[in-house]
């Protein structure tokens, strides 16, 4: 093969190994020659059962795909035709494909980039999550300090108060403790509202993430009641992750799982690799999660808890969003509760 041509393959094929998106190479007679990890997952097939086959085995509609081929002889690029292709053992999946041929005559070679519209659906899901975060955030700020300003004025005040009661005057003294408490509980949720409206963009890195995991684990203190076990595969790959962020989501999580647990009981942080996925499991053997509950508990504001803000789970997701990966939440009522980040490799 050309040099040239293969170098722009091999170009194209190192961009898109790192997206959602499934890239694959055929020669000129349709032959598949290179695929990437996106593809084999949408296809749910190897690479090694796609090489050598022809890419009109995937398509059952066979003159949507012959037009895609035409509109690229031209020279031209055909983009996000919607195609038909079938997957696994009797499956079909509508893809958005875009197909643009590189090189002539026998040499050429067709590049095809397609993505599952599922995947798009989610995308888009993730994507109005994400603006709405965006949109609560800066409300989040503009209140917060509306807010602060005169709280701090009110503790002040409440603070040079209790100093002019006299001591002999305990009622009133342990009123104006009351009030001081609160005022501290109302200060606690204005910052946590200024530190989500301030979160940082992740700054992605290739990280040992067990290396992140097992400092958490270190630092995190738990109350009496519970311990803490931590089982870390034997060999974990590097994945691309913010090692500033990724503490946060699991202190939260952790958090949350540690209040769950009545009496004593188990925290449990492991890590595996389930295809693609690195996963961080955070189990707890705390109370679990109603179903009708769980529908729910990624919605900002959306809580439980007597004193809580909502905005933990909801901040957590949005960090693994951007990590392109997912948090998930499997529970039952009465037995606990597992919550996996998983993170692509």
């Amino acid at each position: 093969m050309n040099e040239d041509i293969q170098q722009q393959i091999m170009d194209a094929k190192q961009c898109m190994s790192c997206l959602h998106e499934g890239l694959i190479v055929t020669s000129s007679d349709g032959t598949i020659i290179e695929t990437s990890p996106a593809a084999e997952r949408i296809l749910e097939a190897p690479s090694l059962s796609l090489k050598g086959r022809q890419i009109r085995e995937f398509c059952p509609l066979h003159e949507t795909y012959d037009e895609l081929i035409r509109q690229t002889e031209t020279g031209a690029r055909s983009l996000n035709k919607s195609v038909i292709v079938l997957a696994g053992e009797n499956k079909r999946k509508i893809v958005n494909m875009s197909v643009q041929r590189v090189g002539s005559d026998a040499a050429a070679r067709y590049v095809h980039v397609f993505q599952d519209c599922a995947d798009l659906r989610t995308m888009e899901e993730r994507l109005v999550q994400s603006e709405r975060l965006a949109t609560i955030g800066r409300f989040a700020s503009q209140i917060a300090h509306e807010i602060r300003n005169p709280l701090s004025s009110i503790s002040l005040n409440v603070e040079l108060l209790e100093d002019e009661v006299k001591e002999t005057n305990e009622e009133a003294r342990g009123l104006i403790r009351s009030v001081l408490k609160e005022l501290d509980r109302l200060n606690d949720i204005v910052s946590e509202y200024l530190q989500f409206s301030r979160f940082p963009k992740p700054h992605l890195k290739r990280v040992s993430a067990d290396g992140v995991v097992r400092q958490f684990v270190e630092n995190f203190k738990p109350p009496a009641n519970v311990k803490v076990e931590l089982k870390l595969m034997p060999s974990s790959p590097v994945v691309w992750l913010d090692d500033r962020l990724l503490p946060h989501v699991l202190e939260n999580l952790a958090r949350n799982a540690v209040e769950a647990i009545e009496g004593e009981g188990t925290l449990r942080i492991e890590t595996d690799v389930v295809e693609r996925f690195f996963i961080i499991r955070v189990k707890d053997t705390g109370r679990g999660i109603a179903p009708e509950i769980q529908a729910r508990l990624f919605e900002p504001f959306f809580t439980t808890k007597a004193h809580g803000t909502g905005l933990g789970l909801a901040t957590s997701q949005q960090i693994i969003f951007e990590h392109n990966g997912h948090l998930v939440v499997e529970s039952q009522a009465g037995k606990g509760s597992t919550f996996s980040i998983l993170l692509p490799i």
